[in-house]
């Protein structure tokens, strides 16, 4: 059975339909307060969050966009569009920084990326669907040196694109990517 890292909800401020800040308190508390849960219980029960990092990676100018196919493994997201790379942090990402260790991991695993930097620029905390309801995305400004590309091609297809192409498809996003979107255009 999968176990996912989780905190209690009561720990995150109110949702927001923006990026919100960073507090240096809640960063440690996800460090620190994290528990582990089999994923099907978290994955339903309100009274955790699941920890995703998130990274939106740029190359080159330009952001990977990625579109999840239906051979995804959660079928309320299949054919949306992500500009966010990441997945739950499991026991194996747990060292110095579980967050940090679950992007690293995720980059490898999801479009190759190992040489890169990533900055948090804040965190998604939504109650718009039963997925939003029980996530919290930490947002990672990912500049990659490395080309990006899809490795799980069973599960995304995905592209370099300017914002004037991700404007596009911005309809299509999930709603996680339409919040970064909006951030993106903002700075």
């Amino acid at each position: 059975m999968e176990y996912v890292y989780a905190l209690p909800a009561h720990r995150f401020p109110g949702s927001s339909p923006h990026l919100i800040e960073l507090e240096p308190a809640l960063l440690r508390a996800m460090s620190l307060e994290g528990v582990f849960l089999p994923r099907p219980q978290a994955e339903e029960d309100p009274a955790y969050r699941q920890i995703i990092p998130y990274g939106l990676v740029r190359h080159a100018e330009q952001f990977f966009l990625m579109r999840r196919t239906k051979g995804g493994g959660e079928a309320r997201l299949h054919h949306r569009y992500t500009l966010g790379v990441g997945g739950h942090i499991n026991p194996q990402d747990v060292g110095e920084n579980p967050v940090l260790d679950g992007l690293r991991r995720e980059l490898l695993e999801e479009v190759g990326i190992v040489r890169y930097r990533a900055e948090p620029v804040g965190f998604i905390l939504l109650e718009d669907s039963p997925v939003s309801r029980v996530h919290a995305g930490i947002v990672f400004l990912v500049e990659s040196e490395d080309q990006p590309r899809v490795i799980e091609t069973e599960k995304l297809e995905g592209q370099l694109a300017d914002l004037g192409a991700i404007r596009e498809v911005y309809a299509g996003l999930e709603a996680w990517s339409q919040l970064v979107f909006d951030w993106l255009t903002q700075q």
